[in-house]
């Protein structure tokens, strides 16, 4: 008797996974998103806002549990290699403090930056400080007020080369180098109601608020 209980309960169990098997689309005026949950346990997940430049696809593994799917999505980044921290003054200067220093504030010396807007640049090395100064560019009022900055630096051993731009009425630009970025691995859950074939978010950053999905 106790192995026909679970027997039932497994076959129920596979029932309700097989059923949630297919593509489902959002129900939104806004966006176009669909997710697709495959035999295999995997999914993917294609975002499709009302500007393309916020749309991205993403994948993982999915579980379904009492009528709950979690999404499991796994992926790395690496650390920021350079980090920007301008400051404005209570009064300003008609030049600029440029600082340069690795990840735990050590000063870097010798270090090349380029400091330029249109056809006029500075060029020049930081100190023993990690320090240099740079003459302010006269930017008139209601016109771009950035500044070009162009440095290179080894990462890992490797040399890298960035262009950026800053706020040329800062008075003072803190510029952090980390020149050994550690790959940081993140594991996200997402989660989603299931009830007669329809899905609907209940934790799930890609989406403003409690969105529904409808099997395809």
């Amino acid at each position: 008797m106790k192995t026909l209980l679970l027997t039932l309960i497994f076959c129920l169990f596979n029932l309700n996974s097989s059923e949630i098997i297919g593509k489902y689309q959002i129900e939104s005026n806004r966006a176009g998103d669909t997710l697709e949950l495959k035999k295999d346990g995997t999914f993917e997940y294609e975002s499709r806002g009302d500007s393309c430049y916020m749309w991205s696809d993403f994948s993982g593994t999915w579980e379904l549990k009492n009528d709950e799917l979690t999404l499991f999505h796994n992926y790395s980044f690496q650390e920021e290699t350079t980090e920007y921290i301008e400051k404005l003054d209570k009064f300003s200067r008609d030049f600029v403090i440029f600082e340069v220093t690795d990840k735990n504030g050590k000063p870097i010396s010798e270090f090349e930056v380029k400091y330029s807007i249109n056809n006029e640049i500075q060029i020049k090395k930081t100190d023993k400080n990690g320090i240099i100064k740079f003459n302010k560019y006269d930017i008139e009022s209601g016109k771009n007020e950035n500044v070009g900055i162009q440095i290179k630096y080894l990462t890992n051993g490797n040399e890298t080369s960035e262009s950026t731009t800053v706020n040329g009425n800062s008075d003072k630009i803190t510029l952090r180098i980390n020149d050994k970025p550690k790959t940081i691995e993140k594991r996200e859950k997402y989660r989603f109601s299931y009830k007669n074939g329809i899905l609907k978010s209940i934790e799930f950053p890609y989406v403003e608020e409690t969105s529904t999905y409808k099997k395809l």
